[in-house]
C-alpha cells in the first residue's frame, strides 16, 4: 500500500466507525490541513480546482474545498522560511520564559 492509498482507507475506516457509533460526538475541527508552504502553491491549488483563494492580513493565502461540513484548507506563506524562524523564536521564548530564562541577543564585541 502507498501513504496515499493507506490514508483515505484510513478516512474511510474513520467514516465507518463513526457512523457505527452513533453515541460518540464527532470532532470539534473539522478541517483537513493541507500544508502547501507557499502562496504561488496554493494559487496553483486554487486553480486547478477552480477555488476561491483569501488572503490574511499578513498576506498569507489559503483555498478551501468543502465536502459537506468537513473543509479541505490548502494554506500557504508569503514567507515560509521567515515563518518558521518566526515559529522558532516563538517556541524558544516560550521554553526559556517556563525555564525562567530570558533569551538576548549576543554583545557584538570589536
Amino acid at each position: 500500500m502507498t501513504d496515499r492509498t493507506e490514508y483515505i482507507a484510513g478516512i474511510r475506516a474513520f467514516a465507518d466507525w463513526l457512523e457505527n457509533n452513533p453515541t460518540v460526538q464527532e470532532p470539534g475541527d473539522q478541517r483537513l490541513l493541507l500544508a502547501l508552504s507557499t502562496n504561488s502553491a496554493v494559487e496553483e491549488f486554487a486553480a486547478q480546482h477552480n477555488l476561491t483563494v483569501a488572503t490574511d492580513d499578513e498576506g498569507n493565502m489559503s483555498a478551501e474545498l468543502a465536502f459537506g461540513p468537513i473543509t479541505y484548507h490548502a494554506y500557504g506563506y508569503v514567507d515560509f522560511g521567515q515563518h518558521v524562524a518566526a515559529m522558532n523564536e516563538r517556541r524558544a521564548r516560550k521554553w526559556a520564559e517556563e525555564q525562567g530564562l530570558e533569551i538576548r541577543a549576543a554583545e557584538v564585541t570589536a
